[in-house]
């Protein structure tokens, strides 16, 4: 199941544009073609597996760390304090020389690789099918670049061939989000009539019809609440290919456990429609080691537990029943962490989880001994900076097998599960919206939503829902059923809730064990403060254009109020 990543990883040895920057990137067309790349499949197909490699999602590590995925630190869903300048993230507190996250010079590398592609295919000596499926690839890949850049930063330089410094000009301004977003659809246009619908299993990992016309659905929904609401419609259309019209079937919602699909060994279930491939050791994500929590034993022995979930999110899990969950609710807040929903249990670690063969303490003290400073994993402080801050670890991919610390040589380890970048649920979710945007709670929304709640064991939504609250129970949906998959943020961008969502002060839950009077051990729960999140409006809906892409480049406008 792992034999595309080998390819993947041979192809770097062919290839050294290792440029950080869009304008050191410009070379001469011939300096990566002139060694008879396109002569053969087995050759080309190193070349695309590059490409491939590109998608490096988030955690990913060959020989260091990627230590945070700032997608979701950038929500309300996860935080980070303590270390350096990590604060930063949740505050948006950085400029366009100092930002967290870069994804707009290195994306240009990577289209440059598919822009060579998509010229040098055609006139290959390739057999026509050949042909037909590498120009698949490369377009899917191209348009998964550009809606990254769409994305984060609103809009993006078009450049649809490989340019040439002695020819071309490459001093180019960036076009409209409008024109971003169409060059991003037909991209995936292209890809969706050139790639089938099933692949074999040693090329597990290359892009589908179904992932191409996934990811436009996808892309057409993001554009619905940043560019037009007409979008609403074609991202019903679109997502409704996979759930009724013609890829009927090819997918659906995995049934062996909500946690387990997430898992390595569960790797290209029923519901991944594409992701990202990782195999330890060769080529290994380090969410292990940086999400999972520091006991048992010491941090350098297991995880680091760097990103920590916030109550914010613990608490938009239902309870078992359906019901909210409420704090002021006496049973709830007796006993917060029972009687939950599969997925909050998938989704986070808490105190009194089991783990790794033991129970995870999150609490200021443990049962067995009531002194605070007896629990070096518990509840963060000064001197415990390795450990949660909220009272929350993320679980979610988080596999008991892994080991999370060090190897015998004093190297990182980690995981080799892929990273899921689109599934089935995110589809029905994707029509669901769409579709109640357009026509409201027609019985498709409520199909598509109910089949999500009815695979981990709720109850249907309720009967005659208006269209606003239908919306507010597809937001819910969406949040715990995608919680810290790198999907939150687009949708708070979409949505244009920051400046709510973003300006609340960040809170955990503080447990604590206590002497009972009769001599048993019992536990209370507290909401506390955890931090401040501010969100200025509209400067930090995007990111901004990265200062040395700037100097370079006279023609590249900067985002608003950056």
């Amino acid at each position: 199941m792992k034999k595309i990543v080998y390819s993947i990883l041979c192809s770097a040895l062919l290839l050294a544009t290792s440029c950080t920057d869009f304008m050191d990137d410009i070379k001469p067309t011939n300096s990566i073609t002139d060694e008879g790349i396109w002569e053969t499949e087995s050759s080309a197909m190193l070349f695309m597996s590059q490409v491939y490699r590109d998608l490096d999602g988030p955690y990913y590590s060959v020989n260091g760390f990627n230590d945070h995925a700032m997608d979701i630190l950038f929500t309300d869903d996860c935080i980070q304090i303590g270390e350096g300048n990590s604060n930063k993230w949740n505050l948006f507190d950085f400029n366009a020389s100092s930002a967290p996250l870069d994804r707009w010079s290195n994306r240009y590398t990577s289209i440059r690789r598919a822009n060579i592609a998509l010229q040098q295919i055609p006139e290959s000596p390739l057999a026509d099918d050949v042909k037909t499926r590498l120009m698949g690839d490369a377009y899917f890949l191209r348009a998964m670049f550009y809606l990254e850049l769409f994305r984060w930063y609103g809009s993006a330089i078009l450049i649809d061939k490989p340019l040439d410094r002695n020819t071309d000009d490459i001093f180019l301004a960036r076009s409209t989000p409008e024109e971003t977003l169409q060059f991003i659809i037909s991209d995936f246009q292209n890809a969706a009539d050139r790639l089938p619908v099933t692949v074999a299993d040693e090329e597990l990992g290359r892009a589908t019809k179904g992932a191409a016309l996934g990811m436009m659905a996808v892309t057409y929904l993001y554009a619905a609440g940043v560019v037009d609401a007409k979008y609403y419609q074609n991202a019903a259309e679109t997502a409704r290919i996979l759930v009724s019209g013609d890829l009927q079937g090819t997918y659906s919602l995995y049934q062996d456990g909500f946690a387990n699909m997430f898992l390595e060994e569960n790797e290209h279930n029923c519901e991944v429609i594409f992701d990202i491939q990782f195999a330890y050791p060769y080529r290994w994500s380090s969410a292990q080691t940086v999400l999972a929590p520091p006991q048992p034993g010491t941090p350098a022995e297991y995880g680091w537990s760097k990103d920590h979930p916030t109550a914010s999110l613990a608490d938009e899990f239902e309870m078992a029943d359906g019901k909210s969950f409420d704090w002021n609710n006496p049973e709830h807040a007796a006993a917060p962490y029972e009687n939950r929903e599969e997925r909050f249990y998938a989704t986070l670690h808490y105190d009194g989880k089991p783990w790794k063969g033991q129970i995870l303490y999150t609490a200021q003290n443990t049962p067995s001994n009531l002194n605070l400073r007896e629990n070096p994993n518990g509840m963060y402080s000064v001197d415990k900076p390795s450990c949660t801050k909220t009272g929350y670890y993320i679980g979610k991919y988080m596999n008991e097998n892994v080991l999370c610390g060090y190897d015998n040589r004093g190297r990182g380890v980690g995981g080799g599960h892929n990273f899921i970048v689109l599934r089935y649920a995110e589809i029905l979710l994707t029509l669901a919206e769409a579709e109640n945007e357009v026509n409201g709670p027609t019985a498709e929304v409520y199909e598509a939503i109910n089949a999500i709640r009815s695979r981990v064991g709720l109850p249907g939504l309720p009967t005659g829902l208006s269209k606003d609250e239908m919306r507010t129970r597809i937001r819910h949906e969406r949040r715990v059923e995608l919680a810290l998959e790198c999907k939150r943020w687009f949708d708070i961008q979409r949505w244009k809730i920051a400046e709510d969502v973003l300006n609340e002060d960040a809170y955990g839950c503080l447990v604590t064990y206590v002497q009972q009077p009769d001599g048993s051990i019992g536990r209370t729960y507290e909401r506390v403060f955890v931090c401040e999140k501010t969100f200025t409006t509209p400067r930090d809906y995007l990111l901004p254009i990265p200062q040395s892409a700037r100097d370079k480049n006279p023609n590249l406008d900067q985002n608003p109020m950056w």
